[in-house]
């Protein structure tokens, strides 16, 4: 005996499906979906052919400058993502703006040196700013 397998979906709805996903998350640097941003960062001549050479993002635009380094801007939604990216790149990459994601990236860099610091340090991260309270 043969069974035939018969989808609950119609095909064709699943394509419909996936197309709606695809435009959902075309601004999402990664998976997140957030508020619309334009972002700015600079990358290092040094690292301006490594980082220039990949399609990090489909709203990506890159201007060579005359030092050598690049002006990436992105159209993204959310920040902390694209954050993540930054802050992978260390001294390599300089966020231009958004103002809002300059500070996430400082007060993860000041986390970070915290814990090299000989302190213990905690932070508690809001959207806008980080409270430090050290132990």
């Amino acid at each position: 005996m043969t069974r035939h397998f018969e989808p609950g979906i119609p095909l064709r709805s699943l394509r419909l499906c996936v197309r709606g996903l695809d435009d959902f998350m075309r601004d999402s640097f990664k998976v997140m979906h957030d508020e619309l941003h334009t972002v700015k960062v600079r990358i290092s001549p040094g690292w301006a052919r490594w980082v220039g050479e990949k399609i990090w993002h489909e709203s990506q635009k890159i201007t060579k400058l005359p030092d050598g380094s690049l002006e990436m801007t992105f159209r993204v939604a959310g920040l902390d993502e694209i954050k993540r990216w930054v802050l992978s790149l260390g001294p390599e990459a300089q966020v231009l703006e958004p103002a809002r994601l300059k500070q996430m990236v400082r007060a993860d860099l000041q986390k970070s040196l915290g814990q090299y610091s000989g302190n213990r340090v905690y932070y508690e991260i809001s959207e806008t700013q980080a409270i430090r309270r050290m132990s």
